[in-house]
């Protein structure tokens, strides 16, 4: 979810705040979306600057604004979602995750199972493709990539980036795993079909889905961090539960598990959750 400058002023009398109490229970119903779950301020503060733009001044008229047409909709999730990245993104802790953390998990799984949780168009997707497929090629790996929004996933499976995704691939990458070509004026970048073979998107919403079990690692980076604290605790618990015992989760530069002994994580280092290897007789009972 895409910040406002706090300086911007956002009437919030008590009308409007019914009103928008009533937006987020229509909003759940028509397209599953629980705002309760985010932070307030910032949910608010967002929508009512989309609202205002659009020019309406109540959040129910707003809504019938969006529910009249399905692609305004989409259009609406979409602004309000993360879905901003690129291949790479932070490219010092994608180094981690080639020369410590898949190294690692490789030596006890000869296929790994991983998840980037709330992918948006797949660009996390597509570099850890390209990570395992560089350490242990031709291997029947797996790659789940999952979101709210149906039209970034569409775009994922499309696997076509921009040039301003591309920025932090390294060269070497880019010349063996994208085709350069022209569409409107601009350079674009399609994924090969070797990486593609290792992808699935799904849509999934990470506060009321199930979640599938037996992941080697999870990334879900500058996510959570719009989810309420109630929110991320259960999310946090969640993941532990669907990693396999030794598996990490990984998550972006603005986040931290204050609490992660709690929950059963050990933290080698910044960014990056493991669930002890000791829970492997269990998990296997278990299985």
């Amino acid at each position: 979810m895409q910040q406002v400058p706090s300086s911007i002023a956002v009437p919030r009398t008590p009308e409007l705040l019914r009103d928008f109490e009533q937006f987020k229970q229509l909003l759940k119903r028509r397209v599953g979306l629980d705002l309760d779950q985010y932070k307030f301020e910032q949910t608010y503060r967002r929508i009512y600057t989309m609202m205002e733009r659009a020019g309406y001044r109540k959040f129910t008229d707003y809504f019938s604004y969006l529910a009249s047409d399905e692609a305004r909709m989409r259009g609406f999730i979409d602004r309000l979602a993360i879905n901003v990245s690129e291949l790479f993104r932070n490219p010092e802790q994608f180094e981690i995750v080639r020369v410590q953390v898949l190294p690692d998990l490789l030596k006890r799984s000869l296929h790994l199972k991983l998840w980037s949780a709330g992918c948006s168009y797949g660009a996390e997707a597509y570099s850890l493709a390209i990570l395992v497929h560089e350490l242990a090629p031709s291997r029947s790996h797996q790659i789940l990539g999952t979101d709210i929004d149906q039209e970034v996933l569409e775009r994922a499976r499309r696997g076509v980036f921009a040039e301003s995704d591309m920025r932090s691939v390294p060269a070497d990458y880019k010349q063996k795993y994208f085709r350069a070509f022209e569409e409107g004026g601009r350079t674009l970048y399609e994924a090969d079909p070797m990486l593609k073979r290792y992808l699935k998107f799904e849509r999934h919403n990470l506060l009321a889905d199930p979640y599938a079990q037996g992941f080697d690692l999870i990334a879900c980076r500058n996510v959570v961090i719009y989810f309420s604290d109630e929110a991320k605790e259960r999310v946090f618990r969640e993941f532990y539960n669907a990693l396999k015992p030794g598996g990490y989760l990984f998550l972006g530069n603005t986040e931290r598990i204050f609490h992660y002994a709690q929950i059963g994580f050990e933290n080698p280092s910044a960014f990056f959750y493991r669930k002890p290897q000791q829970e492997v007789q269990r998990w296997r009972n278990a299985s």
